[in-house]
């Protein structure tokens, strides 16, 4: 391909009439203040919460078929049903009974949102992990 000035390509290459951007180019008018303003950062047992809240959120909505916002055993097993099928391995009706029976501990045949949540904190627990100073040298001197 040869490159000339009569190509779009040829802009990357040429130098001659390249100038720095400038921010007075696009009329960008900057805010009074150039503070940023950062979030407040969560606890740990902040982000647990917030995994466990989402998780149950995402639970209920795949397993609710009928959209009343609680989901019974048949809802929930023909959920699992379902995760086996999409992700092609055997439905392990035996294990969604036991982890059925787990979140729904009054046994009353279906569980709401909170609930769900409940009882996914207790059969996945997780906690928040923090690396220590000595961390990335330990991991360089891994690499040598």
């Amino acid at each position: 391909m040869k490159v000339g000035p009569d190509n779009s390509i040829y802009s990357v290459f040429s130098t001659a009439n390249r100038r720095p951007p400038s921010i007075y180019d696009e009329k960008m008018v900057l805010p009074a203040s150039s503070e940023t303003k950062a979030p407040p950062a969560a606890s740990d047992s902040q982000l647990v919460a917030d995994f466990h809240s989402r998780m149950a959120r995402q639970s209920l909505d795949w397993a609710d078929a009928d959209k009343d916002g609680r989901v019974t055993k048949d809802e929930y097993m023909s959920g699992q049903a379902r995760l086996a099928e999409l992700n092609d391995r055997p439905n392990d009706t035996a294990g969604n009974e036991k982890r059925w029976s787990e979140i729904d501990t009054g046994g009353k045949g279906w569980v709401n949102e909170t609930e769900l949540n409940d009882g996914l904190a207790k059969m996945l627990p997780v906690s928040v992990g923090h690396l220590d100073q000595g961390f990335a040298e330990r991991l360089r001197n891994l690499r040598t």
